[in-house]
């Protein structure tokens, strides 16, 4: 007995002894695992951007930028590498991860003090952080204090509204490496509308040069014109100007055409518009597909059409609001039949409405209803036109989808899709918009039936189900 008694305890601590062993292994290679892992990830210098809005990641854009330069680009950003900001830092490596033609020197403005004189305004105080973008014999200074924009809130807070670090290094570095700065010109001289700061600045960054325009004075479009833009003209070019603008177009010029849905009368104007096959409709168009509008059946939310102009857009789940806005027809079937030079224009939609939409021709109307001299849809909302001689137009019909406060219930969509546009008519195929990272929650654009149907569910269909269930289980019960 007394060695059968020997003999268990001894199996009982072989036992134990292997299971110990075996932890003892187990924990050994987990540890060895973590630690090749680690390494194995040190190594390829991967991190995983957990933020919400991705502030630390790069856009698809931005990637496709620097995988496609050819030039050596110098970032010096005016810091100890040790004291930057590692919000910025943490984009910086980005940069240095996607291009080995990138590189970053770090300049500690106690130890060169004299060093951002020949590329800054000596009258301005240069913020820590502060970049010097440089390619060669071209270079661009980026202020520490514009990579954060701040933003009033109905409360008059202040607060921090996005980063645009990534916004503003790309443009830069795009704007470096480039041999040449297009020019857009704004017509002037027809109470036009002028584009917001922002608008402007986006343009800029995206390495284009924005210049004012009056014909009238200048008679003739400039040889360095890369695109024309007339902004909601409120009255009619002349036929002078006509003439000129029909000569710059022949010789493969660019235009970008906003239209005002309130303005009716620009002859002019529309005949050049109906030259390319393209027919601005009266009045103010109103949306019946509750899912291609959002609170009012006039802030439309057209649908985004397969396009090289749209590319970046298409079928991407995001929204272009465009209230107030001009319907545009293609004609080019009807003007074939009069003119056998109009298959020379091919017109390509890029925004456009429901069946059902009708342009509201009288805009004082008391109501919104379709009346007896409304007009029936589709329609497009934008084109774009290209000519057998190189020429290039893009029509919009709503002039208040740049307005600040519009273009940011988009989060920013409708800057990129015009600014997408301006880079098809350039043709800057690799130069797309960066949009600014969001530092706060993004607004959601819900269109009129998914308001409807959410409503519905949450104040009927939900509670009758859970009252339903409740007499179901009741019933239940009593016959037990």
């Amino acid at each position: 007995m007394e060695l059968g008694g020997h003999t268990m305890i001894k199996n009982k601590m072989n036992t134990k002894l292997k299971k110990g062993i075996f932890s003892a292994v187990a924990v050994v290679v987990l540890i060895a695992a973590v630690i090749a892992v680690n390494i194995f990830v040190t190594s390829k210098n991967y991190t995983v951007d957990v933020t919400a809005n991705k502030i630390y990641s790069l856009s698809k854009q931005t990637k496709k930028i620097l995988k496609g330069l050819d030039k050596e680009v110098t970032i010096y950003v005016i810091d100890k590498e040790s004291s930057v900001n590692s919000s910025y830092a943490q984009v910086w490596k980005e940069y240095k991860k996607n291009s080995t033609k990138v590189k970053f020197v770090y300049k500690d403005p106690d130890l060169y003090p004299n060093f951002t004189k020949k590329y800054t305004d000596s009258s301005e105080e240069v913020a820590n952080d502060s970049m010097i973008i440089k390619c060669g014999k071209k270079y661009r200074y980026v202020s520490a204090n514009d990579y954060v924009s701040y933003s009033y809130g109905s409360d008059y807070s202040y607060s921090a509204d996005s980063l645009q670090l990534e916004s503003l290094t790309t443009e830069a570095i795009n704007y470096v490496v480039s041999d040449s700065t297009p020019v857009i010109y704004t017509l002037s001289g027809h109470s036009e509308q002028s584009f917001d700061t922002s608008v402007t600045s986006s343009f800029e960054g995206d390495n284009y040069s924005v210049k004012t325009l009056n014909l009238l004075t200048e008679q003739r479009v400039p040889d360095d014109c890369s695109i024309l833009l007339i902004n909601g003209a409120q009255k009619d070019i002349t036929k002078d100007e006509l003439k000129m603008i029909k000569k710059y177009m022949k010789n493969g010029g660019k235009m970008y055409v906003f239209l005002d849905a309130k303005v009716e009368n620009l002859t002019n104007l529309y005949s050049l518009l109906k030259s390319y096959n393209v027919e601005p409709q009266k009045g103010v168009v109103v949306e019946t597909d509750a899912s291609k509008y959002t609170q009012y059946p006039i802030y439309l939310l057209p649908t985004i059409e397969s396009s090289d102009a749209t590319s970046a857009q298409y079928n991407s789940n995001i929204y272009i609001l465009a209230p107030s806005a001009k319907g545009l027809k293609d004609i080019t079937e009807k003007n074939a039949k009069k003119n056998s030079s109009a298959s020379d224009y091919t017109v390509t939609s890029l925004l456009s409405t429901s069946d059902g939409a009708y342009s509201k021709v009288n805009t004082d109307s008391a109501t919104l209803n379709k009346e007896k001299n409304d007009i029936s849809g589709p329609f497009n909302i934008s084109v774009a036109v290209s000519d057998s001689t190189g020429g290039r137009m893009i029509v919009t019909g709503c002039t208040n989808m740049l307005l600040p406060d519009i273009d940011q219930a988009v989060s920013g969509a409708n800057t990129d899709f015009v600014l997408n546009g301006v880079n098809y008519l350039a043709e800057q195929k690799s130069k797309i918009s960066i949009r600014a990272k969001s530092l706060k929650t993004e607004n959601a654009v819900v269109p009129a039936f998914n308001q409807k149907a959410t409503l519905i569910m949450t104040v009927f269909v939900i509670p009758l189900v859970i009252l339903a269930i409740g007499i179901g289980i009741v019933i239940k019960r009593r016959k037990l």
